[in-house]
Order: C-alpha cells, then structure tokens, then sequence
C-alpha cells in the first residue's frame, strides 16, 4: 500500500519573531508553568553533552493546554547549544532547534528554528515569575549581563512592573557601557554599575543572566523585599546567587532540573538545604496551589533552568499561528 508522502513545516527565526509580542508569550508561558502544576505536562529528563568547548542539550515534553475547540496539545524536542567560542567565529553563541510531532498519529509535523522562541519563553518566564513574585511598585532592577537575554529580560519585565531604572554589572565595563547606550527603552534609565554590590543596593528586582559558575550576586547585598530573578544556570556546574541567599529564601523552581542543573547544586551539595525545602514550584504559583508573595519584607528566589514545556507551548502556538502564513514551507520526507 503506498501512502502519501510526509511533509514537514519549516520556520525560521524571522517568520517566528515576527509572530510574536511579549504580552500574548508572557500570559502563554503563565498558563503553561500552571498546566505543568495541575499535571498536564509531561517532561522528561534533560539529556546534556559538553564537547569541543561547548555544550549541548535536548529538552522535550508534551503538553496540553486548554479546553474544547481551543485546546494545544503538542509534544516535541529542542536541541540547543552554548559554544562561547563563537564569538570569535563571527557566530552566535546560542543556537536551538526544535522539531515538533502530530501527537494523535506520532508523525514529525514542523521544524522550527528556536532561538527565538528561547529568547522569548525566558524572558516570559521571567516576568511570569516576577508578577507572582516581586512587590507590585517595583521599579528598580538591578541586572547581571549584557546578552541578547539581558535585553529580552527586560522588555518582558516592563509589561508586569513599573521599570524605570536599570543598574547593569558585567565582568566587562566595555560591554556593560555599549549595552547602556543601545538599550533605549522608553522610560527607563539605564546606567553603569562597576561594582554588584552597589548595584543591589536599593535594586527591587535581581537579574542575572550569565553564565557563571561561581556566586556573583551574595547574600548580603540582596535587601529584605527584593525579588530574584536566577535566569542562568542551566547546566553541571553553573551558579549565579550565593548558596547561602538559596537558602535563606523563599525559593521558587523546578526541583527535579534545579537540583540537577539549576541553582539547588551549590547548596545542596553543600549541606545548606534540601530540594524539599524549595517553597514551591512556579506553576504551583501560577496555578493558585500556593501563594506567591505575602509579605513586603520577604526575598523571593525564581530559578529558571528552561523547562521544556516552555518551548513546546511556544512552538505549538507559533505553528498554529503561521498555519496561514503564505510564506510556509514544507519538505517532503
């Protein structure tokens, strides 16, 4: 019997960008850490490879999101790399791919380019974790690095608080200034903090975004009432916060891929806490299974480690929406 030939959906990051505005991404990604709650979402475990160095890592899930003719369920896989060399190669240091299936009939249905949609669902998850999680006048972030994450981080975190100063820290004063001067978001100022103390210092909102893989932010220099936002560490090794700031607050992640590439590793191995001792899960927040802050005076923790289902709601919605994009295209299998 012959059957008809397979054909795969193909986007790039240009048709996906142009598809995208962050305040639908940032109310998909709080509706998707909230299915993941309520058992919706099916993640496996993260599969990582260093080689020639850099980093690889696949992520996959399948998710359902909500009900009747609205419904997205989709599972799919993304595989992405960090090689820091690239930079001199004149290449991006980030790249993703993410290949998407039929989840009735199991056949690959698109290929998606996925720097975009990371770039997109991390700063989302950001400003979800910051809506649930920071005071409702926080204006003041204080922000390590200055990548294209740096940026998104902060575009996000403008549609769910009232940002109007940006402190910037990075190991390189030159990148640190050049970021200043190309930022321009209207209404907020942004300027050059040489030391991360001082940056801190009064900051309502943390953000590190970096790739580190010792303590840049101590526990001392966070205020009580700040909120974190701990977007970097997503592989053995990394930390970006002082174990001991995980363990004197209220902590919110993922356990099972924090403990394992996230934040929890430092303390953790250190005796300092227990993976049962993280507050909660952010979808558990966003689902109203737990409160999110209840005190002016508490210091939040959100420790993002990219959770697949992230990528997979985002993916589905993106090909849902290109379906009548006339530029699609399709090869056949």
């Amino acid at each position: 019997m012959s059957h008809a030939p397979l054909t795969l959906t193909v986007l790039d990051d240009a048709t996906i960008r142009a598809l995208l505005t962050y305040p639908e991404v940032i109310e998909l990604i709080d509706a998707a850490f909230a299915a993941d709650a309520r058992g919706q979402a099916t993640v496996l475990p993260v599969v990582g490879h260093s080689l020639n160095g850099g980093r690889y890592s696949i992520k996959t899930s399948h998710l359902r999101l909500g009900d009747g003719e609205d419904v997205l369920e989709v599972f799919g896989l993304k595989m992405g790399s960090f090689f820091p060399e690239n930079a001199g190669r004149h290449l991006p240091t980030h790249s993703a791919a993410m290949l998407l299936g039929d989840p009735h009939t199991g056949q690959p249905s698109a290929l998606l380019a996925a720097n975009a949609i990371t770039e997109f669902r991390t700063a989302a998850a950001g400003a979800v974790a910051a809506r649930h999680l920071a005071r409702e006048d926080a204006s003041v972030v204080a922000l390590f690095g200055t990548g294209a994450q740096a940026r998104a981080q902060l575009e996000a975190l403008r549609h769910v608080r009232p940002v109007r100063e940006v402190r910037v820290w990075s190991r390189s004063a030159g990148k640190a200034e050049r970021f200043v001067r190309e930022l321009n978001l209207p209404g907020v100022t942004a300027r050059v903090f040489p030391d991360g103390k001082a940056a801190c210092h009064g900051a309502d909102i943390v953000v590190t975004v970096t790739p580190a893989e010792q303590a840049i932010v101590e526990q001392g220099w966070v205020a009580p009432g700040t909120h974190v936002n701990a977007m970097g560490s997503d592989a053995p090794g990394k930390q970006e916060l002082d174990p001991r700031l995980l363990a004197g607050s209220k902590l919110v992640d993922r356990r099972v891929q924090s403990v394992t590439i996230g934040e929890l590793q430092a303390p953790v191995a250190r005796g300092l806490m227990r993976a049962e001792d993280v507050y909660a899960e952010l979808g558990e927040v966003c689902a109203g299974l737990r409160p999110g802050r209840e005190t002016p005076q508490e210091i939040t923790v959100f420790d993002s480690t990219g959770v697949s289902f992230q990528d997979t709601a985002l993916a589905g919605r993106v090909w849902r929406l290109a379906q009548g994009h006339q530029a699609l295209k399709t090869v056949s299998l």
